[in-house]
């Protein structure tokens, strides 16, 4: 379990964290909000790379090996193979069958073959499959993952979501990012930041049952008159506490439209 309470930081005069508080225990928990919004500095005051300014955290375990973290921008060693990135971090966190764990992992993330190839000479796509395989080599109570699908295809993001889900239960796995699909299907909470303050946390399901009858389907062809609206093939969703559109139709909104909803005037604002 982690407990945070009142975590707030300042960069001089700029606010990152404001007296954020909250408590994860097993499963996914996803921190969405805009560039800016706290999301990094949240993450490394967990990791301990960052100094909080004041507040409280508490874990059940503070041992190294009780984290496994994917930064924002991972580094690796250019000159280790893929396989000696992951004996090494076994090596470190003293894990028995440390070569067992590694190549678990290995093929878990379908980097076998690369597992001869140097660092230098993988793609980005791959070196971040390998960041990620290798903070579950110890198997930590809590992992940090910091925007970890930022240069993979579809395929690998299926890839690392199935992961996810298989490890959600014994685990505490917290995802910062600000692309929505990345937690919608694995997230059993969600925390919304804005400015480094909460702006809604919750379930999903929570978060939809409290958005009913503000997200509109337009008929095909009609503009819209008021509120935030995305484009879902050739209909419009309109993100609006009300609608007086005819033929507007009221569906069950998604993450995205939950997105929208709280960060549509900011996004807006700064478009301007």
């Amino acid at each position: 379990m982690l407990e945070l309470q009142n975590i707030s930081k300042n960069y001089k005069t700029t606010r990152a964290l404001s007296d954020f508080s909250y408590t994860f225990g097993h499963g996914v928990y996803g921190i969405l909000g805009p560039n800016g919004s706290g999301k990094s500095t949240l993450m490394n005051i967990i990791t301990g790379n960052l100094k909080h300014d004041c507040g409280t955290i508490r874990m059940s375990s503070n041992t190294a090996r009780s984290i496994g973290y994917v930064p924002q921008y991972p580094g690796l060693y250019g000159d280790f193979t893929a396989y000696e990135v992951m004996d090494y971090t076994a090596r470190l966190c003293e894990i028995p069958h440390g070569q067992e764990k590694t190549r678990e992992l290995l093929e878990a993330f379908e980097l076998v073959e690369y597992e001869n190839r140097r660092v230098r000479a993988l793609s980005g796509g791959t070196k971040q499959r390998l960041a990620i395989a290798q903070a579950f080599v110890g198997s930590p109570e809590l992992i940090v993952l910091d925007e970890p699908t930022a240069g993979l295809d579809p395929m690998q993001r299926i890839l690392f979501k199935n992961f996810i889900r298989k490890h959600r239960e014994d685990t505490t796995i917290i995802i910062s990012t600000h692309i929505v699909s990345d937690i919608e299907d694995v997230a059993d909470e969600v925390i919304f930041l804005r400015r480094g303050a909460i702006a809604n946390a919750g379930t999903v399901s929570n978060m939809v049952e409290s958005m009913k009858n503000k997200c509109w389907l337009l008929p095909p062809h009609v503009e819209y008159t008021n509120g935030f609206c995305r484009v879902v093939g050739d209909r419009i969703r309109m993100i609006a506490d009300y609608c007086t559109i005819l033929g507007a139709e009221s569906v069950i909104p998604e993450l995205d439209d939950i997105y929208l909803y709280i960060f549509g005037e900011e996004g807006a604002s700064n478009s301007t």
